[in-house]
């Protein structure tokens, strides 16, 4: 049950060959430059935008080279991509980012060559209000538990259980999921009164930089600690059979390490378990808003998820306004009592 997503593809193989080799030259240079401080996954966005955009000005914008293209043809390019491609604010915001990105690029190694250009993405171009364009999915207690439940006692699949136990606990991203290894759980090495496991070196998480954000996890010990004791003795069973070693602590079924795909493949089967769209960042959604709901200040929230602002605690929270702890109402109560 997949969330709903509109998705136009306009580039293939073919379109790409025929972009202006001026600005392929462009391109080249550009994520060359980027590729020695940007992460992979950056590089790839970039890559990706970059031909959707020429391959539009191929097809509609007679191929021009990229400092040739006017205000009004870049204008021509966002209404296309709301219009047509049904993007929202933050898949336009990415492009606009792009475009001025090799704008600003341009100016920096080629004013020689090109002077009067100038950088008229951020100026002519306006963002977008922000708006969802997909369905969002909020877990509840009850679904998060069944699901556990499920996992565990009624199918039997104790390591979904500890990978499902591990992502509640932690709030990591997919991409970090596998990086967990056995060697950086130590159930004596612990944080926050004990409360929270600590992994004992660093891991690498999304960061801006070609190495990412390196930083300690911390995962919320009693939720994870059975589930993790559980799948190790299964675990220990399949490697001695497969006679495989390694500190992954998810593996295939040939006892090889777990890839993302095998991983996607669960998150299938608890899609269909729970009826509703299911994707891995629900799950950041849900520990977020399980921490707000218990009250826990959104400073302590940002340094147990290892975010560097406290804006991203209100994008992960889907706490309502009625659902919310507010002071005020303290001294909204200590008012009216004042007038009884």
């Amino acid at each position: 049950m997949p969330r709903k997503t509109y998705r136009k593809v306009i580039t293939s193989p073919e379109l790409t060959e025929q972009i202006n080799s001026k600005n392929k030259k462009l391109i080249d240079r550009f994520i060359k430059e980027k590729n020695t401080r940007c992460s992979d996954t950056t590089i790839e966005a970039y890559a990706s935008d970059l031909n959707i955009f020429f391959t539009w000005n191929l097809i509609n914008n007679e191929n021009k080279f990229f400092v040739e293209i006017k205000k009004i043809e870049f204008a021509d390019f966002f209404s296309y991509c709301v219009e047509e491609l049904k993007w929202g604010s933050a898949r336009f915001g990415r492009m606009k980012s792009c475009l001025s990105s090799l704008s600003e690029f341009i100016i920096r190694y080629y004013d020689e060559d090109y002077p009067q250009f100038r950088n008229v993405i951020l100026k002519a171009i306006e963002s977008m209000p922000r708006n969802p364009v997909r369905e969002k999915t909020i877990l509840s207690e009850e679904q998060v538990n069944s699901l556990l439940n499920y996992l565990k006692n009624e199918i039997k699949r104790p390591q979904e259980a500890c990978l499902l136990a591990l992502a509640i606990a932690s709030g990591a991203r997919i991409s970090e999921w596998l990086r967990f290894t056995t060697d950086l759980i130590d159930e004596n090495n612990t944080a926050f009164d004990n409360m929270f496991l600590e992994t004992t070196k660093k891991i690498k998480t999304k960061g801006r930089t070609k190495s990412g954000k390196v930083i300690e996890k911390y995962i919320i010990k009693d939720l994870f600690l059975p589930y993790y004791k559980d799948w190790l003795v299964e675990r220990e069973k399949i490697m001695k059979a497969k006679e495989v070693e390694h500190n992954s602590i998810f593996i295939r079924r040939d006892g090889k390490p777990a890839t993302v795909e095998t991983v996607r493949g669960w998150i299938q089967k608890w899609e269909n378990y729970l009826g509703v769209p299911f994707y891995p960042h629900c799950l950041r959604h849900y520990i977020t808003t399980s921490l707000s709901r218990l009250g826990l200040s959104s400073d302590f929230i940002v340094e147990v998820m290892g975010w560097s602002s406290t804006d991203m605690v209100k994008v992960y929270n889907d706490l309502t306004a009625k659902e919310k702890k507010w002071k005020d109402l303290d001294k909204l109560k200590a008012h009216i009592s004042k007038e009884k």
